[in-house]
């Protein structure tokens, strides 16, 4: 599944200093940007060949389909009910799995809307460490500039998101780079024919992310990078399952 092309257009009523912030993330992606003149963002797309245009507003930054269809923008998704789950005792299964305490370290390598990494990061602290990388470019400066700017109050979901540190960059060739036991965890959240989550916003991300399936040369060098153990999220009857090195399967679906 290609992801769809883009041009960087604002809002209708844009004024100066939108236009300036609409330019600049049309540098930093290296996409064209294509002022909106009172068109539509179909009449935008149309005009310049493209699947779909960043749109820059005051409200948000968000990639909408030419037919208006979809749009693709930062949130923190279920990462504030999963909190409340934690602090009402009723535990996450992610963090479960990776036996994540305050002081440990996270890289996330298949960061997208950065959910599980702000979980994460709530769970582990001030104290602790959370990094993840995002492969596709978009998504990627989608979700370092949500995490940097997104308000949100209770649970102290903000500070977390704060604290999660995010780039662009590929895990195949990112965690060859890294020092042996670099992080307590390394955790993985593929796309995979079926996914745990069936959700709009799932839809979504899946359209922009990775579907090419890593090779297992990645896990062995996870394997390494990790201090701890390795977490890859998928169903119970996923590619992974029956893979020898898996030690222990948790939570159901």
């Amino acid at each position: 599944m290609p992801s769809p092309t883009f041009v960087v257009t604002t809002s209708q009523k844009a004024d100066t200093a939108l236009k300036r912030e609409a330019l600049t993330w049309a540098e930093r992606l290296g996409v064209e940007f294509a002022p909106r003149r009172g068109r539509s963002v179909e009449a935008v797309c149309g005009a310049a060949g493209v699947d779909a245009a960043l749109t820059v507003t005051h409200e948000r930054v968000g990639l909408v389909m030419s037919d208006g269809s979809d749009e693709y923008f930062f949130h923190p998704n279920m990462a504030r009910t999963r909190l409340h789950n934690i602090d009402a005792g009723m535990g996450d299964p992610m963090v479960t799995a990776m036996e994540l305490a305050a002081g440990d370290s996270m890289l996330d390598c298949t960061l997208g809307r950065a959910s599980d990494a702000v979980v994460a990061a709530r769970v582990v602290g001030g104290s602790g460490r959370v990094e993840g990388y995002e492969a596709n470019a978009l998504v990627a400066a989608l979700t370092i500039h949500g995490l940097a700017s997104y308000v949100i109050r209770g649970r102290g979901i903000q500070e977390a998101m704060r604290r999660v540190r995010a780039h662009h960059g590929d895990c195949e060739q990112v965690l060859p780079t890294l020092d042996t036991d670099a992080f307590d965890v390394v955790y993985f959240d593929p796309f995979f024919d079926q996914t745990v989550e069936q959700s709009q916003a799932m839809a979504s991300l899946r359209r922009l992310g990775r579907h090419r399936e890593l090779p297992l040369s990645v896990f062995d060098e996870a394997l390494r990078v990790a201090r701890r153990c390795v977490v890859i999220k998928q169903r119970r009857d996923g590619p992974f399952a029956d893979h020898p090195d898996v030690v222990r399967i948790v939570g159901g679906g």
